[in-house]
């Protein structure tokens, strides 16, 4: 049987319904685009299945947590699974901007890619 590919770093974010839940799904995205080889978005709520956890720990060296706001979705579910991760960023907080249930404007999605990318880069050396 073949082996899945490990991946240097398993990004996993919020997506949420929120301006910078939207701006991280999209910066996550970009960055999957830039570094196909190394990096890989992780489905968030398949933490809780069990052979989806251990499959993620298997083919990941290492695993990013973005949440969009203080409610810390991401962060919770991690902790009652108990996911490790080597890294964790709460982009509002991060950012000091109030979570908007809008869309994003463009500034705030460079502000929270180049959050997200400086995170990515410092992860993969």
């Amino acid at each position: 049987m073949k082996r899945k590919k490990t991946y240097k770093l398993l990004i996993f974010t919020c997506y949420g319904g929120c301006a910078t839940g939207v701006a991280a799904s999209k910066a996550c995205i970009k960055i999957w685009q830039e570094n196909p080889d190394s990096v890989k978005i992780g489905c968030l709520p398949a933490v809780i299945v069990p052979w989806k956890f251990k499959e993620i720990l298997q083919n990941s060296e290492k695993r990013l947590l973005i949440d969009a706001c203080a409610v810390q979705c991401g962060r919770k579910l991690f902790e009652q699974q108990k996911m490790p991760v080597d890294s964790y960023i709460e982009l509002t907080s991060t950012l000091g901007v109030k979570k908007s249930k809008t869309l994003p404007l463009d500034d705030l999605e460079k502000k929270v890619y180049i959050t997200i990318k400086n995170k990515v880069d410092e992860l993969l050396g």
